[in-house]
């Protein structure tokens, strides 16, 4: 199996998990708004994101923390949603991608959801974690 190593990769790779997340019985509800306005308009924000994560482009310039401190506010997430998340991601990228990057994809998202858990879940909301800025 190929490494992750384009844009065209990781637009595959969000297409997988994101066909799955949203038929997922723990993941659906919070991804319903990204059901009705279609994949096709969130799709290049999250390339941007993993791309710059992954192939460290530099590219992304959005607030994932602030979107998903939005949904958590409407869909009160839990350490299962968080859970779900990375394995769902974890399987999508061992299905289709082997090597340096593709590891890298999974140790990121496992660190990218712990971030957002303690900064989610914490009082504070995580403020003295020192969560890099790429979450802020």
């Amino acid at each position: 199996m190929p490494d992750i190593s384009t844009r065209a990769d990781l637009e595959l790779l969000l297409r997988h998990f994101y066909g799955r997340a949203l038929a997922d019985p723990v993941l659906e509800p919070a991804f319903e708004t990204l059901a009705v306005i279609g994949l096709d308009d969130h799709l290049p924000v999250m390339c941007d994101f993993w791309e710059t994560i992954l192939l460290r482009t530099g590219i992304y310039r959005g607030s994932a923390f602030a979107v998903h401190r939005a949904l958590h506010g409407r869909h009160g997430f839990t350490d299962r949603h968080f859970d779900r998340w990375v394995e769902l991601w974890t399987s999508s990228v061992d299905e289709l991608f082997a090597g340096d990057v593709a590891h890298r994809a999974t140790v990121e998202a496992a660190k990218i959801a712990d971030a957002m858990r303690r900064r989610l879940f914490e009082p504070s909301g995580g403020q003295t974690t020192g969560v890099p800025s790429r979450f802020s």
